[in-house]
């Protein structure tokens, strides 16, 4: 007898697979979102370093600027005449001074002194046409500000502010604002992790794809060889021997297996098969 496969039998089959099908997508998409958030994440804290080490940097840079009145070494480095005309007063000379520490101690982009929240001079090192009316003048929260451009050029530039004191030669407190690009940096942070990001949903895509393949071979010919040989078999038999015993052809007595989940179907064609018995014997 050929074996057909029933309509419930293949609404069953299709329902496993589609079941088992959306867990292995399931947990696939988990892992793909997993990396991506992970990337995010390590971009971000990377990024976040950076901006830290930068903004610390600087600021160190203030400090020790406003301890070279205290520095009689760093002083005696000092162009004499520099150095007296500060000594004396001139602050134009003493911003002029600051200025130069701050670009040779840096790598800045543009460096301007702040005194009562104006911009009363100002270098650009790196030769850009910086506008200073366009630049904060002071962070209004924090000590430094991010900037996405400078002087028309796109980039992630870190102006910091910091504050010189050196009240104790007889000058008011002034602060310095030191824009650096840190462009470069925060470019191979976003390589480095979008490469590892891609790398690995590339794998992860392989082996998702893999998966699916597996899990579509595995329930569909899986499960039908097992439906097949513990679920249609038995049912087949079953029909199989009623029809025998309907005929009156079948040989033997029906066994009912307790164990069996077709306990309850054996023991009625067991039944049947007695009563039919005793039907023919009266008829005889």
């Amino acid at each position: 007898m050929k074996r057909v496969t029933g309509r419930e039998m293949r609404k069953l089959i299709l329902a496993v697979t589609l079941m088992t099908l959306a867990l292995v997508l399931g947990v696939i998409a988990y892992f793909m979102i997993d990396v991506i958030l992970t990337s995010n994440n390590n971009i971000e804290k990377n990024k976040q370093m950076v901006l830290d080490k930068t903004v610390n940097t600087i600021r160190d840079l203030g400090t020790h600027t406003g301890q070279i009145s205290n520095n009689t070494a760093f002083l005696g480095l000092l162009n004499q005449d520099v150095l007296e005309q500060v000594l004396q007063g001139d602050t134009g000379s003493l911003y002029e001074l600051v200025v130069q520490i701050a670009t040779i101690s840096t790598e800045v982009e543009y460096v301007a002194i702040i005194e009562d929240g104006e911009v009363v001079t100002y270098l650009t090192p790196s030769g850009l046409d910086v506008d200073p009316d366009e630049l904060p003048a002071m962070p209004s929260d924090g000590d430094h500000v991010v900037l996405d451009s400078l002087a028309g050029r796109e980039g992630y530039f870190v102006s910091v502010f910091y504050p010189i004191d050196l009240s104790n030669v007889g000058f008011e407190e002034f602060y310095v604002n030191d824009v650096v690009d840190r462009t470069a940096e925060m470019q191979e942070i976003d390589d480095y992790f979008v490469a590892q990001r891609n790398d690995l949903i590339l794998r992860m895509s392989v082996a998702a794809g893999i998966a699916i393949l597996l899990t579509l071979l595995v329930t569909t010919f899986g499960l039908r060889y097992f439906t097949g040989k513990y679920v249609m078999e038995p049912v087949e038999k079953l029909n199989h021997m009623a029809e025998e015993i309907a005929d009156g052809t079948y040989e033997g007595e029906v066994e009912v297996d307790r164990d069996s989940a077709y306990a309850a179907l054996q023991g009625l064609l067991r039944s049947g098969q007695i009563i039919l018995q005793r039907m023919d014997k009266e008829i005889e």
